[in-house]
């Protein structure tokens, strides 16, 4: 039987550039990877797109693996959870869905409610955009990386559409049936490991999990570990 087809559903800020190595190394163990492009990340068309954009091109993705006669695996990191859970509504080729330091965000509520109702002190908003404040991402998001990787990586994140912050969710796959699992990263100062532990007591008390000691862009700084965690998770998934 072939492996299932990686589908890498990126986070806020960031473009598919940042993940396309960690696809790469996916490739490089037998795995078929695609890195989905966010219409909310980057977008310039008004006005902006929202979640609904995110979720269709996901399922855009998936289907494509379908007429294939692959199945997949969605790798959901940071607002990528609340993208993924969506997005797998109705698809019948989803073999699971790994939340990486993401947001599972319970039906009805959006990410800013899991935030407090406001966007946290290095997020910046400027009218229908969210940026990241740019001094202090390198011990949010880049804290076990380099100063030249933090820097080259802190010039590649863009906007994000407001919009993808304030819709609520109205899809839990790990209600209805989807297998679920998740990555923690232990030393994540973007969504801080206490805040991973409490979105995933929704899988349950002993969810299929793996812990990574790494910042919240794992794929970046300990990419080989991210595949190896995926890899033990898909053999527990089936």
């Amino acid at each position: 039987m072939s492996k299932p087809t990686i589908v890498i559903i990126p986070g806020a800020w960031q473009k598919p550039i940042a993940y396309e190595g960690l696809a790469k190394d996916f490739r490089n163990v037998g795995y078929q990877s695609v890195v989905v492009p966010l219409p909310t990340v980057g977008g310039t068309d008004l006005p902006l797109a929202g979640l609904a954009d995110d979720v269709a091109a996901v399922q855009a993705a998936l289907k494509k693996e379908a007429e294939k006669g692959q199945k997949a695996i969605l790798l959901c990191h940071s607002a990528g959870g609340l993208i993924g859970s969506n997005a797998v509504a109705g698809a019948d080729n989803v073999a699971g869905i790994i939340f990486m330091s993401a947001f599972m965000i319970p039906k009805g509520k959006a990410i800013l409610d899991m935030l407090g109702g406001n966007p946290l002190p290095w997020m910046k908003i400027e009218g229908d955009r969210v940026t990241g404040v740019a001094e202090m991402l390198p011990q949010v998001a880049f804290n076990d990386l380099s100063a030249e990787a933090q820097e080259k990586w802190g010039k590649e994140m863009t906007h994000t559409s407001i919009q993808l912050f304030g819709t609520p969710s109205s899809y839990e796959p790990w209600a209805n049936g989807v297998p679920c699992a998740y990555i923690f990263l232990s030393d994540d100062n973007a969504l801080p490991y206490p805040v991973q532990q409490q979105m995933a007591a929704q899988l349950g008390p002993e969810p299929i999990s793996v812990t990574l000691k790494s910042s919240h862009c794992a794929y970046l700084s300990i990419p080989d570990q991210v595949v190896s965690a995926v890899q033990d998770i898909e053999s527990r998934l089936k």
